[in-house]
């Protein structure tokens, strides 16, 4: 159930206009020159952005409200880091920092996924070097720092972000390459004009129509392929009666086959960088 003051920043959210890409980077490349004051201007430029993501967060022990203020947070981490040189768009590169921002705020008010020390150094220098790349996983698990120790990264971040778009895939005993759904399926940003979705979802569609008709069900749930949300693998174990074991292993595999396909995989990365320009 929505709340008064969430009606009220429904209602705001209308006075502000979306600024385009050209504004977005001028913006940027000024607050990394140390003009806080431009912070709001993005901020509220790109609220439509960030509520769409905290949004499905929801009812998991942070209002939508923390859930949208913490994204804001990641927003502007966003903008420090971003280099404006690189042919990506902001919000391609600043969706993952608004989501982990978020996770982080939804894990430390629980308080139930205790990592290690150790692990957490291994994720942080990950993170850094992601950072650097400017959110190429495909460069960065590639990484000498990385890429012996890739599966414990992995291991960590599904721990801390078992629902992200874009946290690497458990491929369980095969080193297939690991990927996140960024890198195998992807997914537009909220604020993609119409025309790139409708190409994007052409791929999708040509690509799950190899699947196996259960393969295929269970990556359209899992990741919110025609849907207006990502299912759990509970849910998808209860509406196909199958143990969540099961459609884990089920959703694995179909990822697997998927990236050993260097022809789909080829297909996926030239669409996921007309998404990037």
């Amino acid at each position: 159930m929505v709340s008064y003051f969430e009606r009220l920043y429904y209602k705001d959210i209308g006075r502000f206009p979306v600024i385009n890409e050209k504004r977005e980077l001028e913006l940027v490349e000024l607050i990394q020159a140390g003009h806080k004051e431009y912070i709001n201007e993005l901020i509220l430029g790109n609220l439509r952005f960030v509520v769409s993501i905290a949004r499905k967060y929801q009812n998991r022990g942070l209002s939508l409200l923390e859930l949208i203020n913490e994204g804001n947070l990641g927003l502007y981490k966003a903008s420090k880091r971003f280099n404006t040189k690189k042919e990506v768009k902001f919000t391609s590169y600043a969706v993952w920092w608004v989501r982990q921002c978020i996770q982080k705020a939804l894990f430390d008010q629980a308080g139930i996924v205790k990592i290690p020390p150790n692990k957490l150094a291994l994720v942080s220098k990950f993170r850094r070097l992601l950072d650097a790349n400017s959110g190429d996983w495909y460069k960065t698990l590639d990484h000498p720092d990385i890429r012996d120790v890739r599966e414990e990264v992995v291991e960590v971040l599904e721990k801390m972000s078992p629902v992200s778009l874009d946290a690497p895939l458990n491929t369980d005993d095969d080193d297939d390459g690991v990927n996140t759904l960024l890198d195998v399926i992807g997914r537009p940003p909220e604020q993609e004009d119409d025309i790139e979705r409708k190409e994007l979802k052409a791929v999708f569609d040509a690509i799950l129509a190899d699947m196996s008709k259960r393969e295929e069900a269970i990556l359209r749930m899992y990741y919110g392929i025609d849907f207006d949300r990502e299912f759990t693998l509970e849910e998808i174990g209860q509406k196909l009666k199958l143990t969540r074991e099961r459609v884990r292993q089920v959703k694995n595999k179909a990822l697997r086959k998927l990236y050993k396909n260097k022809e789909l995989q080829n297909q996926l990365k030239k669409n996921l960088d007309l998404l990037s320009r």
